[in-house]
């Protein structure tokens, strides 16, 4: 049977705009916090300094937790299709397979980054924005890394969603935590007079609020349980080891070779000894590895030194 272009176009539009619309509230909120946050500031007479503060936290803080979300949003919009494919072809037990597999990558980058994140925030930011006042910066990355695992995590669960063709869930799921988010940003600004650091929280609160919303949505769609040793206890064991060998190569280093090299050198081994943790503690496989880019050639490696 031929489909006419009007059909077409429907199914498009029915399947875009729900996305489209998720995506928005996710924008939508920075616009938000902004007014809110210069609102409520010059109320207080804290006026002064709300431009150079959201500044801070719009061009730096967001462009560095942004870059590993960057990735989860990647591995979202590769999702879709195969979901929906598993879907159409009743194949539950393929269903669950990406279910879990999408979780577990974004969480093997999102939680090391996090870590890397908290730990080197000052050489990080100081490598980066060399020359500029940090400090402000520095305690956001300290305080607000945990932004990228919730982040990351409720990306990959919108497009579940979105690939079980649950379109509408996301939307309702977004507009309850922003507005649970707002209600948190306004108490912060004027009950504990956090100033900027209320966004970074309310930020966090909204992310994990999507996080905690899409997961019930998606047991109760598909009977999924979530794995929580392989997906989230190992990353965050390897990740704590990683974190204390990156912040001890770079004290190491930093005086006699610059925070440069330092910064470049606790990165390096950061990743080596992430990996080799979690290929130790059975957090991947080979087959987990070739799936992932640039797995094949840590496979062959770990293949070298025994590992697996």
């Amino acid at each position: 049977r031929v489909e006419s272009y009007g059909t077409i176009s429907r199914a498009l539009f029915v399947t875009i705009v729900p996305i489209i619309i998720s995506s928005a509230i996710y924008n939508i909120s920075n616009v938000v916090d902004n007014s809110i946050f210069g609102h409520v500031m010059e109320n207080l007479g804290e006026s002064g300094q709300t431009a150079s503060q959201w500044g801070v936290y719009m061009g730096r803080y967001h462009m560095l937790f942004n870059i590993p979300v960057a990735i989860a949003n990647s591995l979202s919009s590769s999702l879709i299709p195969s979901l929906s494919r598993a879907i159409a072809g009743k194949n539950r037990k393929e269903v669950l397979s990406k279910i879990n597999s999408a979780i577990r990558f974004s969480m093997i980058i999102a939680i090391p980054s996090a870590v890397g994140l908290t730990v080197l925030a000052e050489p990080v930011s100081n490598l980066l924005f060399s020359g500029m006042d940090n400090e402000m910066l520095i305690r956001m990355m300290a305080v607000g890394s945990s932004a990228v695992v919730f982040f990351s995590l409720s990306t990959v669960s919108n497009a579940i969603l979105q690939g079980l063709n649950r379109m509408q869930v996301p939307i309702i799921n977004s507009a309850v935590a922003l507005g649970v988010h707002v209600a948190a940003l306004y108490g912060m600004l004027r009950g504990l007079h956090l100033g900027i650091y209320s966004v970074v929280y309310a930020n966090i609160l909204f992310a994990a609020l999507v996080c905690i919303l899409n997961a019930v949505s998606i047991a109760r769609y598909t009977g999924y349980r979530q794995e929580f040793l392989r997906t989230f206890l190992i990353p965050c064991a390897a990740s704590a080891a990683m974190g204390g060998a990156a912040w001890g190569i770079h004290a190491l280093c930093v005086k006699d070779v610059g925070n440069g090299i330092s910064t470049a050198a606790a990165i390096g081994v950061a990743i080596v000894v992430y990996f080799l943790l979690l290929i130790l503690l059975k957090g991947v496989n080979a087959q987990e590895l070739l799936g992932m880019p640039g797995g094949a050639k840590v496979l062959a490696v770990a293949r070298k030194m025994r590992l697996m």
